[in-house]
């Protein structure tokens, strides 16, 4: 063998043991490559300092983090938890998560897009087995929450952001807050695509779904549990549809475990939560008749409704399926045009004037929460 021949024998031996290496290391690195194996939000109320699942009940004044729980894993290694809190009460247990600072950032950087879950249509009149897409859920990009794998929980509203105006019914304090968040992993914080992503439940498991409820400021005699109710969409439904669906109901939950569970409410289901925080009862006396007289609300056998005897803040008004909550008077006593009602009709509850009700109806049935229920 000549001696060019063994140069380029042995350059090509060098060659050949330096992809091997760059192969080895390219394997290697590639085998611990981060699997995305589930990601859940978990919620840090200001001023504590372990994150939850479920924080219970919240003012509405609260200011509330939403936070990852991410799990990822590398080659065979054992699975990882990140997360910016740094003690999360998770499925019973308290677990103590990696801090985010240890992603190993040199397969890129992680991001986070929130999204809130809220009622796909604000209400519906008549709902049966055709109309029972309506009462879906969707999901909504909650640009403000930014892009960190921690933000703070708006109170923002986005299923009516197509509109000029919010829906009155979306603009009460409290309410439930249902939210989803996906993780992906860029390349480059400058790329639009990442190469991996995973996302906590959505519309499709809302039962799983992260969920914050908030309180919210309400007159003495309406039950706090109301204020679950805000945001929801409100339906009626057709005859025979209601409580179970019918033969033909396509849902796997039924119209009353839809309200049992959160997901929407009925005009007296919202009547119920106010007297008594059950949306499923029936607190009330046998209804009395009102008339419209002048600018008051009267009996049909005559004589005024004072407030404080023959009404109480909680009891409801009832007319062609529809229902409203008495809220409060305009301070003469008696219950006139200018006293406030809560409306669930067609769109979350909002709070309007009984001359908003004289307007559609005349007549009301008024229902007494019964005694000893308040």
């Amino acid at each position: 063998m000549s001696e060019d021949t063994r140069r380029l024998a042995v350059v090509a031996l060098l060659l050949v043991l330096g992809l091997g290496v760059v192969l080895l290391a390219w394997q290697r690195r590639e085998s611990l490559r981060p699997k995305l194996v589930r990601v859940d939000v978990v919620f840090l109320v200001q001023g504590e300092d372990v994150a939850r699942e479920d924080v219970g009940v919240r003012g509405a004044d609260e200011d509330v983090w939403a936070g990852v729980l991410l799990a990822y894993q590398q080659g065979k290694r054992p699975v990882r938890l990140l997360s910016p809190f740094p003690k999360v009460f998770w499925q019973g247990e308290e677990v103590h998560p990696e801090p985010l600072q240890s992603w190993p950032r040199s397969y890129g950087v992680l991001r986070a897009q929130w999204f809130t879950l809220e009622p796909a249509f604000f209400g519906w009149e008549g709902v049966d087995a055709s109309t029972a897409e309506k009462l879906a859920f969707a999901e909504f990009l909650a640009a403000e929450m930014g892009n960190e794998l921690q933000a703070l929980v708006t109170k923002q509203a986005h299923n009516d952001d197509f509109l000029a105006q919010p829906v009155a019914g979306n603009l009460l304090e409290g309410g439930i807050q249902r939210l989803k968040v996906k993780v992906g992993v860029y390349t480059r914080p400058e790329d639009l695509l990442p190469w991996a992503s995973v996302a906590s439940p959505g519309v499709g498991e809302l039962s799983r779904a992260a969920t914050l409820r908030r309180g919210a400021p309400l007159p003495e005699g309406i039950h706090p549990n109301l204020a679950g109710a805000f945001r929801l969409a409100v339906f009626t439904f057709a005859p025979g549809v209601w409580p179970d669906g019918g033969p033909d109901w396509p849902l796997p939950l039924s119209p009353r475990e839809m309200v049992a569970q959160w997901r929407l409410m009925t005009p007296q289901a919202v009547a119920a939560l106010a007297a008594v925080g059950d949306p499923l009862a029936e607190p009330w006396d046998p209804p009395e008749g009102l008339v419209a007289r002048g600018d008051r609300w009267e009996r049909a056998v005559g004589g005024a409704v004072r407030w404080g005897e023959g009404v109480k803040t909680g009891d409801a008004f009832h007319w062609a399926g529809r229902w409203a909550v008495a809220w409060g008077d305009d301070g003469n006593g008696v219950l006139d045009f200018p006293d406030q009602v809560l409306v669930a009709w067609q769109q979350p509850p909002y709070l309007a004037t009984l001359a908003k009700v004289a307007s559609v109806t005349q007549s009301l049935q008024l229902r007494r929460v019964m005694r000893g229920l308040r």
